[in-house]
């Protein structure tokens, strides 16, 4: 059993028995890992190693065919202590923890996106910024797509091929833009009529046609080009653009993602962030039957 040591960023720790702990962590070189941490509960052993969001060397180990790796031993490297003061940025960051638990691959090398959680974290601990920045989560949510591959291409009108830089120099604030989640891409004022094939999702999304300014979209572009702590510098679209930019970025997900699901982001609610998600019904016990 061979013994392995790599960065981990802590996205989930639940207790086990008395005296355990199983976490789950980002790895730098093998992707997502879940562990068996032994006596890490009421245990100086760890220190704060274990903690949500903390940054850490990992030493453990895996035994062929087991679903859990042994956690040896854990030295903390940065424990993010600024994020658990803020009572918004702790939700924003548990929001990103849950993408990463929803998106990350296992067992396999992901230093970029290593990479971008921990720069997501440390620019959303170092933040002068009151509370949380639903841009931040934006500019997180479009890195996501890039790295997963499927970006969309946002500077032309799906139908007349009109230029974004157009409508900004010629259009009037109140433009906005027919976002279809299912190609990834707008159609413009001019070319929208009550023929433009809208979306559906039953019970899904709460509105057919996503209504995106396009300020927000060219804040989603130069979140896909720039660091997010420079794209966070020039953001231009105001919060409510990026609540409805979110709402398409969510959309971008279910469609487009494998892997990821229609249930709601948890996190969500701390942040007064409106979702177009719906909880998935939870099916009774086969053993208990529905009340009448």
């Amino acid at each position: 059993m061979e013994l392995k040591r790599d960065l981990a960023i802590v996205l989930r720790a639940i207790p086990f028995e008395e005296r355990h702990r199983i976490v789950s962590a980002l790895t730098e070189n093998s992707g997502l890992i879940t562990a068996l941490a032994r006596n890490s509960i009421q245990s100086r052993r760890f220190g704060g190693a274990l903690e949500p969001f903390s940054a850490s060397e990992w030493h453990f180990s895996q035994r062929p065919g087991a679903e859990l790796c042994s956690l040896s031993e854990a030295h903390i490297r940065r424990g993010y202590e600024g994020l658990r003061k803020d009572f918004e940025k702790l939700a924003l960051a548990s929001v990103f923890n849950e993408l990463i638990l929803k998106l990350a691959p296992q067992g396999e090398p992901c230093p970029d996106l290593f990479r971008l959680h921990s720069n997501a974290l440390a620019y959303l601990e170092e933040s002068d910024k009151p509370g949380a920045d639903l841009a931040l989560l934006n500019f997180y949510l479009a890195k996501l797509l890039q790295w997963n591959g499927h970006q969309p291409q946002l500077e032309l009108c799906l139908v007349c091929q009109a230029g974004l830089d157009g409508l900004l120099e010629n259009g009037i604030p109140e433009t906005t833009l027919s976002c279809l989640p299912a190609d990834a891409g707008w159609v413009c004022p001019n070319c929208r009529t009550e023929q433009t094939r809208h979306v559906r999702m039953q019970g899904g999304f709460q509105n057919s046609l996503l209504r995106v300014s396009p300020r927000a979209i060219r804040d989603f572009q130069w979140g896909l080009l720039l660091p997010i702590r420079k794209a966070a510098a020039i953001a231009q679209a105001s919060r409510q653009e990026h609540q409805e930019l979110f709402r398409f970025m969510e959309a971008l997900f279910v469609f487009h993602v494998p892997g990821f699901d229609r249930q709601p982001l948890r996190g969500l609610r701390f942040l007064d962030v409106e979702s177009s998600l719906q909880p998935l019904p939870v099916s009774p016990p086969r053993n208990q039957l529905p009340l009448a």
